[in-house]
């Protein structure tokens, strides 16, 4: 299998999408099916129109294991004097992480090196927790407005700095330039990934340094309380079986 064909496989398999089913074009059924998955996320995957991916039975088909796999934005938190008051919080500076395991994916590959086929992947956003019930609410109602913008959606599109050469079962860095759709805003983003493919298993993470300003709303900022920082970092951690 080419390099460059191979590395941009882990990077499209660690992101996220609707269905699976049969070889070449997947169903949403497969989604709905998945036990993994929590039912509300199942119905926003099964309600996206199907990828269109070829036909060509040069293709290898990969799909995100959502049992193996999960999502999280990591923020950096600062709390104050009246976050002990309030909410029995320590004062201090923090990393906060809210997660989920509401991702599915699916991409394609022609084992040969020539070709890439189609991609898309998405996250289930409501679903994201930390450990603060009232930090998650905030989140859904104020920050990604989750309930009416309940997934996150990415297309991979090119893969930059790929070493040159490939051992099976070995980790590979590299990036990956694609396009996010958030919170109903669409941008360029590159992500740094770390991954490997394996009997048919392609495993890794991948992460991406974003500003909430650019995705048009301020970070957190109460007075005497809690402030965050407007850069924070998406981060998947990924398994994609091959189907």
């Amino acid at each position: 299998m080419g390099s460059r064909v191979l590395i941009l496989v882990f990077a499209i398999a660690a992101l996220i999408a609707a269905g699976c089913g049969g070889r070449g074009r997947p169903s949403t059924d497969a989604v709905r099916q998945d036990e993994s998955l929590s039912g509300e996320a199942a119905a926003a995957f099964g309600g996206l129109p199907e990828v269109d991916l070829s036909e060509s039975q040069a293709l290898r088909t990969f799909l995100i294991d959502p049992a193996q796999s999960k999502a999280a934005y990591i923020v950096d938190e600062e709390f104050f004097a009246e976050a002990t008051s309030k909410y029995g919080l320590e004062v201090g500076k923090y990393k906060v992480a809210g997660e989920t395991q509401d991702v599915v994916g699916v991409m394609q590959l022609d084992p040969s090196g020539a070709t890439i086929g189609p991609n898309r992947f998405a996250v289930y956003l409501p679903t994201l927790q930390t450990d603060q019930k009232l930090r998650d609410g905030w989140i859904r109602e104020n920050a990604l407005e989750s309930e009416k913008f309940p997934l996150a959606i990415l297309v991979a599109r090119e893969i930059v700095n790929a070493p040159e050469g490939y051992t099976d079962g070995a980790w590979a860095s590299f990036q990956l330039e694609g396009e996010l759709t958030l919170r109903g805003v669409t941008l360029a983003s590159v992500w740094e990934v770390n991954a490997r493919l394996q009997d048919g298993t392609i495993e890794g993470n991948l992460e991406s340094r974003m500003r909430m300003t650019d995705l048009g709303f301020e970070p957190p900022n109460f007075a005497n309380t809690l402030t965050v920082q407007d850069e924070f970092t998406v981060r998947i951690e990924f398994v994609a079986n091959e189907e």
